[in-house]
């Protein structure tokens, strides 16, 4: 079967294809075809949660907030993390354009696509990479070419 990516609401199934393209029909193909197009219209804002997550610091410091702080974390429980106070700075004024992260009162959250972004790279894109690697290991069939 291989690997898949699904995406799911409640019991509604909002995506689900093969992450092999050996894997794709042509329903399938037309299908992320049709995606990608509309993809096109998002550019910005799929280029701004990319940037986001793209600093070292960022993503540990959510990985702090979910991990340890339930999702929701004053400014002292960050700067356990951050260190320095401008990288909490960074961190707000980086995901005001998209949201990702909501000033609360006292503290600091994620935002519904902020939380969703992340644990889709973090723990969706580790999975990957440990998935092909594994894969990789298996098959030596592409060495030697």
């Amino acid at each position: 079967m291989g690997l898949r990516l699904t995406l799911q609401n409640d019991e509604e199934v909002l995506l689900d294809l093969p992450l092999s393209e050996a894997s794709w029909n042509p329903a399938t193909k037309q299908l992320i075809t049709r995606e990608l197009d509309d993809s096109e219209a998002d550019l910005d804002a799929l280029c701004d949660i990319c940037d986001f997550f793209s600093n070292k610091r960022r993503v540990q410091i959510l990985s702090h907030m979910v991990k340890n702080c339930n999702n929701s974390a004053s400014f002292t429980d960050l700067l356990k993390v951050a260190v320095n106070p401008k990288y909490i700075s960074d961190l707000v004024n980086r995901s005001s354009r998209r949201e990702l992260i909501v000033k609360e009162g006292r503290g600091y959250s994620l935002s519904p696509l902020g939380l969703g972004s992340f644990l889709l790279l973090s723990l969706g894109t580790r999975r990957l990479i440990r998935e092909t690697d594994s894969i990789n290991d298996d098959d030596k069939s592409f060495e030697g070419q």
